[in-house]
């Protein structure tokens, strides 16, 4: 009978510490600092996380909120980033938090259009979250060009550039996989589709004319003909259309489309995923010009007389 009585005892003793020991974890400590942030390195441990909030005074017990954050997430741990705290937290919201990536800051829309490249993407970004690194953004950016998705997001004021690139290329990947039997069935690959309707989300504006002008472009390159398009040089001169000179023309880069045959080296955009399906859905027509004339209207010939002579009626 002692001997139970004192197995009691002890279990009765090891609920009250459990339960002190939660308290103390599960409450924000006195005189939290209200608006404080906490940068999680990348390599950072948990022990040095730990250590680092209980400094701060953001923890009461180093111990229980290594605890919270295994218990929370064993595999993968805690988040690197910046962290805000603009009210009290308990160790375990606080663990919970870290776990998740869950920053604190507010969140600012960010709405990228179908056609953006990455110089585009980096401005608008800065333009609603000022202190966004352009230049940091633009060297990482500038090699996944087609493939950061233009959409709408949400992102806190110290976003990184490397989270709105894994964004953006997570929500391609996406937008891809629920059109992947259509992309399988056209047979071409997905580089080429993508670098095809970069072109073609620059070349017409509605679904209509993207198709008629993707089938033309298709016809072009399986010909060996030059597909002779002007947007590439907006991305390789920065000049669109109307600004472009005969010896513009003449330029040599792997981007003139007038002087070297085949696609661009890489796409000159993000194209929406409307312009992708246009561009595996092209329309076989007999045209193999076309232009967009002074009035917004796509003019389409069969020769090169037919599309001389659309310019000289459509664009003077």
């Amino acid at each position: 009978m002692p001997k139970l009585k004192l197995i009691l005892m002890g279990a009765a003793f090891v609920v009250f510490l459990l339960v002190i020991l939660t308290a103390i974890g599960s409450s924000a400590p006195a005189g939290f600092p209200n608006g404080a942030t906490i940068s999680i390195p990348k390599g950072q441990t948990l022990s040095e996380a730990a250590r680092r909030l209980s400094d701060e005074g953001l923890i009461r017990s180093q111990i229980l909120f290594k605890v919270y954050a295994t218990l929370l997430d064993k595999a993968n741990g805690i988040k690197t980033g910046d962290y805000l705290f603009t009210k009290a937290e308990s160790a375990l919201r606080i663990a919970s938090r870290l776990v998740k990536g869950e920053s604190g800051f507010p969140l600012t829309k960010v709405t990228i259009p179908e056609g953006s490249d990455s110089s585009d993407i980096a401005v608008i970004i800065a333009k609603n979250i000022p202190d966004f690194p352009k230049a940091e953004f633009l060297k990482l950016a500038r090699s996944k060009e087609g493939y950061l998705f233009p959409e709408t997001y949400f992102w806190p004021a110290n976003v990184t550039p490397h989270r709105v690139i894994a964004e953006m290329e997570a929500q391609f990947d996406l937008k891809i996989a629920t059109i992947k039997s259509e992309s399988d069935k056209y047979g071409r690959s997905i580089e080429d589709v993508i670098k095809m309707a970069s072109i073609v989300e620059k070349e017409a504006t509605s679904s209509e004319d993207r198709r008629i002008v993707a089938g033309i472009l298709w016809k072009r390159l399986d010909v060996g003909m030059a597909l002779q398009v002007d947007p590439p040089f907006e991305y390789f001169l920065n000049k669109s259309s109307d600004k472009l000179t005969l010896d513009d023309l003449k330029t040599e880069s792997p981007y003139n489309l007038y002087i070297h045959t085949g696609l661009p080296p890489t796409p000159i955009d993000n194209p929406g995923l409307a312009a992708i399906l246009d561009t595996i859905a092209p329309t076989k027509t007999a045209y193999w010009y076309y232009l967009s004339g002074k009035d917004g209207v796509m003019y389409y010939a069969k020769t090169l007389e037919g599309h001389v002579a659309n310019k000289n009626r459509y664009l003077r």
